[in-house]
């Protein structure tokens, strides 16, 4: 699992170097426009496919160390199921989510794979993959993560309670 760990904790610093670099070509893209009157062409574009990458290379990691927002809405109404059934169920069913976009944004990438921009004339296929690729990584983190949770006792981390 150490390499599985290094793995998601390189895609996600990759994810925040081109955040790094998107402010820096959004500083540059501002400047050359209010002061040369000369953006760059495309910046949309770029703004939207170097999101589409910050977002997807992060997931996996970001859910591998339990960095998500959780909030317990039926907490109350649910209380009655064991504490580790309960977030193994919404694992498994994160997991199928997320498998399902990882495999229709697969299949939305290979129908599309000359598709360009506009403006850039830059091909969608890479991004669309990290959209596939990040999604089937954050639906295996999520089925580790249910059957993680089936195997806890008493709704500890491996702890017997006595």
């Amino acid at each position: 699992m150490a390499l599985f760990d290094r793995f998601l904790r390189i895609l996600a610093l990759a994810s925040g170097g081109i955040v790094l670099l998107l402010m820096l070509y959004t500083v540059a893209d501002v400047v050359l426009r209010y002061a040369f009157n000369r953006p760059f062409s495309g910046s949309i574009e770029v703004t939207e496919f170097a999101m589409a990458l910050i977002v997807f290379l992060a997931i996996p990691y970001c859910g591998w160390v339990g960095g998500h927002i959780a909030v317990d809405l039926f907490e109350k109404p649910l209380d009655r199921l064991s504490p580790r059934l309960l977030p193994a169920l919404v694992a498994f069913a994160g997991a199928a989510v997320f498998a399902l976009a990882a495999w229709r944004s697969a299949i939305e990438t290979f129908a599309t794979i000359h598709q360009i921009s506009n403006m850039l004339r830059m091909p969608h296929y890479p991004f669309r993959f990290a959209v596939s690729l990040c999604s089937a990584l954050f639906a295996l983190v999520l089925l580790v993560q249910g059957v993680a949770s089936l195997r806890r006792r008493n709704g500890k981390d491996g702890a017997d309670v006595a």
